[in-house]
């Protein structure tokens, strides 16, 4: 059985290179690229056989353990259907069992697994001069190996029947990109050696932490070998074992699990007959009706959902960098709600290209600028000042002063209102093409004004927000009357800017109403 999904996976490795030459030369970059890290994974461990096996386990495990991290968190954020995916084989009356050894046998026949191997390899043959380290680098290799694919086998299984819609993958993609984004400074002051001498101990600590995880189980153990603990190492040896052998029970359940998924239903159709949504809750008024109909799009819209999702990851993912490099995490406590509210006002910057055809119910009702405005506006002021209520007195708690919770609301809301305020006249004045209804939220058409009117917006945000961020300095140096001094120049100056974008966007709108229709219904 094993032998004939091999010989599957050989036939769909064929195929896969029957490809447009477009597609063919992105896998080709894709292929490079992997090639080159493993070149440079094998280079560096190439480097330690020479190294104290102090700092070469540091390098060995740091390495190792994010290579293993790879292999367990990628397959979740592809953007394509899994070609083993073990729901095909669930109608020919394979029992579970022979189709989870047969897949994870074949996963070994794929580029990513054979540059596995290859680094394995060389991680083993770093160790194997050492005395004492043969049998445990040797194991050691084969372990990581085991763990690194089978780890990936289930990620890319889950992955593949939990996001089983497109937008659903392709929000993976999303997340993904931003993760990758969020980190990019960390690697590159790792790889620039920015982090000099004093962040060395800091990367041992780290080593130590990942030595002791899964991650690292089986990389640490040729290490404590070297140094002469081979009771430790064999421990590690063992606990790499038991990861290996929980992955493998894992792997099994999946793939019983997975062949009896059917397909899921839209969502869509199984929310009738409930009222009428925010359309009950929100007064029966022009600026409700309209403030109903956006608070639907943002709960329920894929574009609008994308950004609520997108916001908090960021917020929380730009937190690593500094994490890593040693930033005192209490002083980070403050960073994610402001950056939050940052975003969420920005994002209303372009709100009325996402109508489409939808806006004609605005110009036809011959509603005024102001109620459009106000209405658009009522959604992102509830979700924003919801979240403020929540994460302030959590952000507050966890830097352990509370001196600083005035500052924190006053930061907050300038950064929310000012936004709010900002996007509600941009998005009239400069709007450009956006993503139509129903469209996948990658299927952002290309503008030439579009960059523009996103920088705008994101600068004069700023540019308001600069008197509450000095003042909100000073909260935090001096302490004192600064805080709710910070408070109350921060919701005037957001109170200022809300009103004045309001109106000013409520003048553009109710002049220019019929061109602003034309434009959504052409972009």
């Amino acid at each position: 059985m094993v032998a004939l999904f091999l010989q599957l996976r050989l036939s769909q490795l064929s195929h896969a290179l029957r490809r447009p030459a477009t597609q063919l030369c992105g896998l080709a970059l894709i292929v490079a690229l992997g090639i080159a890290l493993t070149g440079y994974a094998v280079d560096a461990f190439g480097e330690l056989r020479s190294a104290t096996p102090g700092f070469a386990g540091v390098v060995g495990i740091l390495v190792g353990s994010a290579i293993i991290l790879l292999f367990w968190v990628v397959p979740l954020f592809t953007a394509v259907d899994d070609i083993a995916d073990p729901r095909a084989f669930a109608v020919l009356g394979v029992r579970p069992s022979a189709i989870a050894g047969g897949l994870a046998a074949s996963a070994l026949l794929s580029v990513p697994s054979l540059l596995l191997v290859i680094v394995a390899v060389s991680y083993t043959v770093s160790w194997v001069t050492r005395p004492g380290t043969a049998v445990v680098a040797v194991l050691s290799g084969v372990l990581i190996v085991a763990t690194g694919v089978l780890g990936g086998r289930v990620s890319k299984s889950l992955g593949s029947a939990i996001f089983s819609s497109r937008h659903l993958r392709e929000l993976a993609g999303v997340l993904g990109v931003f993760a990758a984004l969020a980190t990019l400074p960390f690697v590159l002051s790792l790889l620039l050696g920015s982090l000099g001498v004093a962040g060395l101990p800091r990367l041992g600590e780290i080593a130590a932490v990942l030595a002791g995880s899964p991650l690292g189980f089986a990389w640490a153990a040729p290490v404590d070998a070297a140094s002469g603990n081979q009771t430790a190492a064999w421990a590690k040896l063992l606990l790499a074992v038991i990861v290996v052998a929980l992955l493998a029970i894992a792997w099994r359940a999946t793939v019983s699990w997975v062949i009896r998924l059917r397909v899921p239903r839209d969502l869509s159709l199984a929310s009738g007959g409930r009222g009428l949504g925010w359309f009950d809750v929100f007064a029966g008024t022009e600026v409700g009706a309209i403030a109903a109909r956006s608070m639907t799009y943002w709960l329920r819209d894929p574009r609008y959902r994308l950004v609520l999702m997108i916001i908090p990851v960021v917020a929380l993912l730009v937190l690593v960098p500094f994490l890593v490099i040693g930033v005192w995490w209490q002083n980070l406590a403050l960073v994610p709600l402001p950056i939050i509210c940052l975003f969420l006002g920005w994002a209303l910057h372009n709100d009325l290209a996402h109508d489409s055809s939808a806006l004609w119910l605005h110009v036809a009702s011959n509603v005024s600028g102001w109620t459009d405005r106000v209405g658009r506006a009522i959604p992102v002021l509830f979700i924003g000042s919801l979240t403020i209520a929540l994460l302030a007195p959590v952000s507050t708690a966890l830097y352990s002063d509370w001196s600083v919770f005035p500052a924190m609301i006053g930061l907050s809301f300038c950064l929310l209102l000012s936004g709010i305020g900002i996007s509600s006249y941009l998005s009239v004045r400069m709007p450009y093409a956006a993503v139509r209804p129903g469209a996948s939220p990658f299927a952002q058409p290309q503008s030439s004004s579009g960059s523009g009117g996103q920088a705008v917006a994101f600068l004069l945000i700023l540019v308001c927000a600069v008197p509450t961020l000095g003042l909100g300095a000073l909260t935090l140096s001096e302490g004192g009357l600064w805080g709710m001094l910070t408070l109350l120049v921060g919701v005037v100056t957001g109170l200022l800017v809300l009103v004045c974008g309001l109106a000013a966007g409520a003048r553009v709108f109710a002049r220019q109403a019929p061109e602003l229709l034309a434009f959504t219904l052409r972009n």
